[in-house]
């Protein structure tokens, strides 16, 4: 069904196709909730599904985003988001923002992994220390331990605020990443 009012797809490579893939693939989250309550038999698995479920989804999502821009001939998505931010970066800056970006990747992979793999093969008590008393200060150690290299590696290199960083965000996901 094909009409002129149609809205192009977004190119592949752009924010707002990332953005209506996972919003897509989220969609599928509360119908296939809804599914294992209502057929799936044991609410005790069922509710467990649905508990760890947005977790693993969300490390999985930020995988996917800082993973695929690591492929062959493509620039590494903090080195993009940091030419945006400084304009012209040295070769040394952009082959480090490669190597975090690496990290994050990474970093998101494991905590996926480590969720996932303490719920189907620990015990779900693991599993809840796991998501509600590490996860947010292994992402803050994270963080901090990369922000703490940083300043060490490159000590003369001024770095943007806070909120500097979300305004610059926002207008790097405006322009579809381009600097």
């Amino acid at each position: 069904m094909s009409s002129s009012n149609a809205q192009p797809e977004p190119p592949r490579g752009s924010f707002k196709y990332h953005g209506v893939l996972i919003l897509s693939l989220a969609a599928v989250y509360p119908i296939a909730s809804w599914w294992m309550l209502a057929y799936g038999g044991d609410v005790g698995a069922s509710a467990l599904w649905l508990a760890a479920t947005p977790q693993v989804f969300c490390y999985l999502a930020l995988l996917w985003v800082f993973g695929r821009s690591l492929r062959s001939g493509r620039e590494a998505l903090l080195t993009c988001f940091a030419r945006f931010v400084h304009g012209e970066i040295s070769v040394d800056i952009a082959r480090y923002t490669r190597q975090i970006t690496i990290f994050w990747t990474a970093f998101f992979a494991l905590m996926a992994l480590t969720s996932a793999s303490l719920l189907v093969f620990v015990s779900v008590a693991a599993w809840l220390f796991f998501a509600n008393v590490l996860n947010l200060p292994l992402l803050v150690c994270a963080f901090v331990a990369e922000y703490a290299y940083r300043s060490m590696r490159f000590p003369g290199v001024a770095y943007p605020s806070l909120g500097e960083t979300v305004t610059a965000f926002r207008r790097f996901r405006s322009s579809g990443g381009k600097s």
